[in-house]
């Protein structure tokens, strides 16, 4: 292929979750793309300001990407105007649909993105560790109606169990069909958002809006949030730690994990020879 733009998912794609940053292998394959004039993106479920605008920096990279996507789709942002764009918010008529309709689930935590912060239902152990591990506030709710107060990109299920959480997505998809997409980004964790909401929308639109040729771009990623934007690359890799229904519809797999910088091996095993 002509690679011309590259994006990946972030989290046990580029890294695991344990890892501040990828490997040094990836960390070198992103400075080569630069170098050779490839346009360079990477797109999270997380909010912008939750640490993906400072990655570039903590990782030491010598320049910053060319386009970031957060909140799976719903905000954009380009180097080139320095500006944010938002989309696909669910209403607070939607989101207070979804809470009530969940409300009956079992062992589930639901939270949502505020500007600086997030705010859960609950304030539990996991949703602490959270809050550490991406350097923000959790808020706890007064009451339930705090989750649709105010339009947002998605709300989110923390789930006891991998089974539950397999569970509440079932149930989600069955109650709110093609109107509310729900599916896992973890074994424990569900997603809901707008369906017009996702990182393939949103890499669309760079590349419409730059002039590049979705056939020339190459995703990788991870989960189930990454399959939209897989779908319509040019070329679409999969971790080999991958979801299988990720593995599924993706071109191909890399040989290592996102422990192990698997990205990074496989731009040199197949696109920076």
């Amino acid at each position: 292929m002509n690679l011309r733009l590259f994006v990946a998912d972030i989290d046990d794609t580029l890294r695991g979750r344990a890892s501040m940053r990828p490997g040094p292998v990836t960390c070198s394959a992103f400075e080569e793309m630069h170098r050779r004039g490839i346009t360079v993106g990477i797109a999270s479920g997380r909010p912008l300001w939750q640490g993906v605008s400072e990655h570039a920096s903590e990782w030491g990279l010598s320049f910053q990407f060319d386009f970031l996507i957060g909140m799976n789709g719903g905000e954009l942002w380009t180097a080139r105007t320095d500006r944010k764009e938002e989309s696909h918010l669910l209403t607070t008529e939607a989101l207070k649909e979804i809470v009530t309709t969940l409300h009956g689930q079992k062992d589930i935590n639901p939270f949502v993105y505020r500007e600086g912060y997030e705010l859960s239902l609950y304030t539990d152990e996991e949703m602490v560790r959270s809050g550490l591990r991406h350097h923000c506030r959790v808020v706890q709710c007064g009451s339930e109606a705090d989750l649709w107060a105010e339009p947002t990109g998605k709300i989110l299920y923390r789930c006891g169990t991998a089974e539950n959480g397999k569970a509440v997505e079932e149930f989600g998809k069955a109650a709110f069909g093609s109107r509310i997409s729900c599916f896992r980004t973890g074994p424990d964790l569900v997603e809901l958002q707008d369906p017009e909401n996702n990182k393939g929308a949103a890499l669309r639109a760079y590349c419409s809006e730059n002039g590049i040729s979705l056939s020339d771009a190459i995703a990788f990623g991870d989960a189930e949030n990454d399959i939209e934007m897989l779908k319509i690359a040019g070329r679409s890799v999969c971790m080999i730690n991958g979801m299988d229904d990720v593995k599924a519809i993706a071109d191909d797999l890399t040989a290592y994990d996102c422990n192990h910088d698997g990205v990074g091996h496989y731009l040199y095993d197949h696109h920076l020879i």
